[in-house]
């Protein structure tokens, strides 16, 4: 295509013009210093929500009406495949899509999404031609829309997918705004004004994302913040969990390895959700052990250990769940232990020069560890050190005191009543 054939005519030329020089600066904002002194590079910009709201009411001031514009982009997350925002008629709306479903949700295999994907060509529809059975376009033909053009967005990374969608109830339906194809050069200028921003929403999506799903999201902050010098650590007071499958080598040579794996992602969901829901952070899954930890909050060295307790207590809850499901399914029960204990961790980057773990470490971590380690001899499922119960006061009772390998002094335990 020549320069001649993608050059937008003089009429629209100094209205683009205008709407990219604002969206550079709503979108980006400027270079500066907070309040505090420290820098930022987003003084004033919009967040992207709001950024695409005004975009698009300027676009309808210009060239609607539109009916209805979006735009989605694919995101790199272990339960959504991406999300969508849409403009209708001056109002903002945003859905998501989980990735379970994405390949047999009806209205993606059959929608210009799909179909844009399959070329990674633009795809429209116009009043006039046989509508598709698509959900979508025969809701728009329902709503008296005339054309639909879906545009795939030139982002760097081919293997995702992000789209900028337009639709119009105008009379002769895009074509009507001239500029050469039928309206479709304006249309994809604008679409391709619009991809720096949501490819850099989508990246920055994306790491984060990938941060929480891979190191916690306590340490994702600290990685994306900067924190990632090998040695580079901060100590900090925490609860510490540390939990273990019973009988896993026996299990392992009993069933086979999809079914070993399966096993475990629900094992160790019984685990991440109650942690979870007391705002615990799982920073490393050890083949079939488990290390979370409870940052301390203020002063507050009772409240972080109840919060510990009650995530190893509703783990317990949850494996009963669990197991009340495997009985049904023909399989046998399973059973793990939990270790509670409370201390100072170093917390940051260990390993190789190229190849770094975000976790903690210190003689904590390893008390708590042992601590599990004699659930199974003493056949109680979570057991506890004495710093741990002395900051719960009256939850917690003595059952012995053990003398452990790697500790010098003897451990005193204690179990929830």
């Amino acid at each position: 295509m020549s320069d001649d054939e993608t050059m937008l005519p003089a009429e629209y030329a100094a209205a683009f013009g205008q709407l990219a020089a604002w969206a550079g600066e709503a979108a980006l904002g400027d270079t500066g210093k907070r309040a505090d002194g420290s820098p930022d590079n987003n003084i004033c910009a919009l967040p992207y929500g709001d950024f695409f709201a005004r975009f698009c009411d300027r676009l309808n001031d210009w060239l609607g009406p539109f009916a209805r514009i979006s735009v989605a982009f694919e995101v790199l997350h272990p339960e959504l495949s991406g999300g969508t925002l849409y403009w209708r008629d001056g109002v903002i709306e945003q859905t998501q899509i989980m990735r379970a479903a994405i390949l047999t949700f009806e209205d993606y295999l059959k929608s210009p999404v799909y179909e844009a994907e399959q070329t990674n060509r633009p795809w429209r529809w116009r009043a006039g031609e046989p509508v598709p059975d698509m959900q979508l376009i025969r809701s728009l033909h329902e709503q008296g829309v005339t054309d639909y053009i879906l545009f795939p967005l030139p982002i760097q990374d081919a293997s995702r997918t992000t789209t900028m969608s337009f639709a119009t109830r105008r009379p002769g339906g895009f074509a009507a705004l001239g500029g050469g194809e039928d309206g479709l050069l304006l249309l994809r200028r604008i679409a391709w004004l619009m991809t720096p921003f949501a490819e850099r929403v989508a990246l920055r999506l994306i790491a984060i994302d990938l941060l929480d799903s891979y190191v916690g999201k306590i340490a994702g902050k600290r990685v994306y913040a900067g924190q990632i010098e090998r040695g580079a650590i901060d100590p900090i007071e925490a609860a510490i969990l540390v939990a273990d499958l019973r009988g896993f080598t026996a299990l392992s040579g009993r069933i086979g390895e999809n079914a070993l794996v399966a096993l475990l992602n629900r094992y160790f969901d019984t685990l991440g959700n109650a942690i979870e829901a007391q705002d615990g952070q799982i920073l490393k899954f050890m083949g079939d052990g488990l290390l979370a930890v409870f940052p301390l909050i203020g002063n507050d060295h009772a409240g972080i250990c109840r919060r510990a307790l009650d995530a190893a207590r509703g783990a317990r809850v949850n494996l009963a769940a669990l197991n009340v499901e495997l009985a049904q399914e023909g399989q046998k029960p399973i059973d793990f232990g939990i270790g509670l204990h409370i201390g100072t961790v170093a917390f940051g980057n260990i390993g190789t020069k190229t190849r770094l773990d975000f976790t903690v470490i210190g003689p904590a971590v390893n008390e708590a560890s042992r601590i599990q380690d004699l659930t199974k001899e003493l056949a109680m499922p979570i057991l506890a050190s004495g710093d741990f119960a002395a900051a719960v006061e009256n939850e917690m009772l003595a059952v012995g005191i053990r003398q452990v390998r790697g500790i010098a002094d003897p451990i005193a335990l204690f179990a929830p009543r």
